[in-house]
């Protein structure tokens, strides 16, 4: 048998030790919940793509490179988002180029489920609402429905120049201008 101690304090600043003698079982559940607290998933941390998750970058010609950034379940659309133009900055630092423009960007997320004890299925949704596209099943009657898990991945293509003027371009950033929003939002 598992014997705890655990110091309570009460009010008044006094403080008992009480002596807990938990039943086998409730010393299990015990640890069975410490275990899947241990277990909890942590956001994507700002790093190259390990598995799946983490960003990406691929020249692709004609000047053009292509940015992605995948999370995990625990990481908000804001924070992938956040992440890939974290790393069009560092791109830009990279290649010395005074200002880079967004060529072309998209932001889809992926939601699994559960919903039989050896089926997941995957439904697929792009945020641009011109083309959304969609494709899986939900099976939304079935006993082993699980909580969906959703993972955000954005992508995009900047073209890099050398000069640190943007014109009238709207999706145009000057690389030392957009560092120092980034370091500003980290603080």
């Amino acid at each position: 048998m598992v014997k705890v101690h655990h110091l309570v304090r009460i009010s008044g600043g006094n403080r008992i030790m009480a002596n807990l003698n938990p039943s086998p079982v409730a010393s299990i559940a015990l640890l069975a919940i410490a275990l899947l607290t241990g277990c909890a998933t942590a956001p994507t941390p700002y790093q190259p793509a390990t598995e799946l998750h983490g960003y990406t970058s691929e020249n692709v010609g004609d000047g053009l490179i292509s940015v992605g950034f995948r999370g995990n379940s625990e990481t908000s659309r804001d924070e992938v988002e956040a992440s890939l133009f974290h790393r069009m900055v560092e791109i830009a630092e990279e290649e010395s180029a005074g200002s880079f423009t967004i060529v072309g960007r998209e932001t889809a997320c992926t939601t699994t489920l559960r919903t039989a004890p050896d089926t997941t299925c995957t439904y697929h949704q792009s945020a641009d609402a011109l083309f959304p596209y969609y494709f899986g099943v939900y099976e939304l009657d079935s006993p082993w429905h699980s909580k969906p898990k959703r993972e955000y991945e954005a992508v995009a293509t900047i073209r890099l120049s050398p000069e640190p003027v943007c014109r009238d371009y709207a999706d145009c950033f000057i690389t030392t201008d957009a560092r120092a929003a980034i370091s500003k939002n980290s603080e």
